[in-house]
């Protein structure tokens, strides 16, 4: 899947159905109509290497046509050591988590993408930490969701030697037009958790079509495969060659009853099988008729009769090895 570029910030007002308009009642559609907005922020740093970086898009040229700036900014960037800072781009993005696309707008070079969640095939929060800060500082703490993503065109034939796109998108506080310093923004945590469920959310909504197929090619080759016997059923396919074999179905269900497959016979049930001088009688629980000879003993002398279990009828008695003691 590739992702879409788009020239204009939608907007969280007119182009999105609220999540809580949409969960307050009962939608006339499931397949029309707006995309619902699950999670939406106007102040999201995105980093991304800076081998990769040209692959979003949206870090290309401004609407000025002069480069934008790509060093990550501070107080976040603080976290990052000299050779992070040389590996990692920066830009400022909005933040749209619909329930169809990832769309993220970069104001500055006034582009964006629509990001398919197919193509979000890892994310997860990372926490990060300012190197010039104690460690039992809280306040010295971030965090950010980390996401790899897979774009169909920028994968080679070699998929071992493919590298996704590793991007972090980072909650941040915007400094006031009075010259504040910039600093961590107190709420990061809870909107860094807000922003990783709801792709975790959306992204449910939206599994990978491709994956979808080929579970479903196994399933038909089990069906395919999977064999029935033939009993008290109503419907199925015979397998040519193998007589009173069907063909299984969808159901998972196991095979129709056979002769006898309706459990062990045991000292505790034995007498709903046989009567006290070992006759076969059967039971309501099992299902089918036994075969010719079943619940039988057979004497010695009717299986010597028959030729069988080793034993064969010899004409000439002069060829027997007499016995010895």
């Amino acid at each position: 899947m590739l992702p879409v570029v788009i020239q204009k910030c939608p907007s969280a007002e007119n182009d999105f159905l609220p999540l809580s308009e949409y969960q307050s009642q009962t939608p006339e559609t499931f397949f029309e109509g707006k995309p619902v907005l699950y999670f939406h922020d106007e102040s999201i740093k995105a980093w991304v290497s800076d081998e990769k970086h040209e692959e979003l898009f949206f870090f290309s040229q401004n609407s000025a046509g002069e480069p934008t700036s790509l060093n990550p900014t501070p107080p976040e960037s603080h976290a990052l050591d000299s050779k992070d800072k040389h590996t990692c781009e920066e830009n400022k993005v909005e933040v749209f988590v619909s329930s169809r696309k990832l769309i993220l707008f970069s104001h500055n070079s006034g582009k964006g993408i629509e990001i398919p969640y197919p193509t979000v095939t890892l994310h997860a929060i990372k926490n990060f930490k300012l190197l010039d800060k104690p460690d039992d500082d809280s306040q010295s703490k971030f965090s950010g969701v980390y996401m790899q993503l897979e774009f169909s065109n920028s994968a080679p034939d070699d998929d071992e030697s493919f590298e996704p796109i590793e991007l972090t998108l980072i909650p941040y506080k915007p400094t006031s037009s009075d010259g504040d310093h910039a600093a961590l923004d107190p709420l990061n945590a809870e909107r860094t958790s807000a922003l990783f469920n709801q792709i975790s959310a959306c992204s449910n909504l939206n599994p990978d079509p491709h994956n979808a197929g080929e579970k479903d090619d196994e399933d038909d080759e089990f069906n395919a495969d999977h064999i029935i016997f033939e009993g008290n059923i109503d419907e199925g396919v015979a397998i040519e060659g193998l007589p009173g074999v069907l063909q299984g179905n969808n159901t998972g269900g196991l095979p129709p009853p056979m002769p006898g497959s309706s459990g062990w016979i045991t000292a505790d049930n034995v007498n709903e099988y046989f009567d006290e001088e070992g006759n076969w009688i059967g039971d309501d629980g099992i299902s089918g008729e036994l075969g010719d000879g079943a619940g039988r003993v057979r004497g010695r002398d009717e299986v010597e009769q028959d030729r069988k279990n080793g034993h064969e009828e010899v004409e000439d008695n002069d060829m027997k090895r007499p016995r010895t003691e």
